[in-house]
């Protein structure tokens, strides 16, 4: 079971809990890796929340999952990112040419990935190369589904999870977060 979903940032992290209420049937802590990672303690349910300007995806799941997000760039120029540029490889420097867009489904995927294995950009982004649609770790082919597409209501995002095919990834909706009756932010 894989369910994303889009929102509103204001209250991200109470929607969230919601969320997860909903699918556990109870309530639970919420607690923190060593690298900050957010996680339930004794509930099968894993997640992940990835916001930027003013919007949020929140991805909930039975397996690890990883999602990011950025926003549509309208009129942006890829030399503002040289600073991030600097650190892929050669062949993602081809692949993405001079357009934004391979240049943010290259990024929404890798830190999907990262966040999926609860790890930190400082130490994995210079393990991971996603060019040519596909995600390498450490060299090979990345152990995980994943999917990166553009929406235009959300932006560009990635959702990386365990156990799950690409085309599994790949037709799962993003789903609008609405408040049911008696819930309350």
């Amino acid at each position: 079971m894989i369910e994303i979903f889009w929102t509103k940032n204001k209250d991200v992290h109470r929607k969230t809990e919601i969320l997860l209420e909903r699918k556990s049937g109870k309530s639970f802590e919420i607690k923190r890796t060593k690298n900050g990672k957010p996680y339930i303690e004794g509930n099968p349910l894993f997640f992940s929340i990835s916001h930027s300007q003013g919007r949020a995806l929140i991805a909930i799941c039975d397996k690890p999952v990883g999602v990011d997000l950025e926003p549509n760039d309208k009129g942006g120029r890829l030399k503002k990112h040289e600073h991030v540029l600097n650190r892929f490889t050669e062949r993602e420097k081809i692949w993405i040419g001079d357009g934004l867009a391979f240049f943010f489904l290259n990024w929404v995927c890798k830190e999907a990935y990262i966040k999926m294995k609860g790890g930190t950009l400082a130490h994995d982004l210079k393990r991971l190369e996603y060019a040519d649609y596909k995600l390498y770790a450490d060299g090979r082919e990345a152990d995980c589904g994943y999917a990166a597409r553009t929406d235009l209501r959300v932006g560009t995002y990635a959702v990386c999870a365990e156990g799950y095919s690409d085309d599994e990834l790949s037709y799962c909706p993003i789903k609008l977060f609405r408040l049911r009756k008696g819930e309350k932010l």
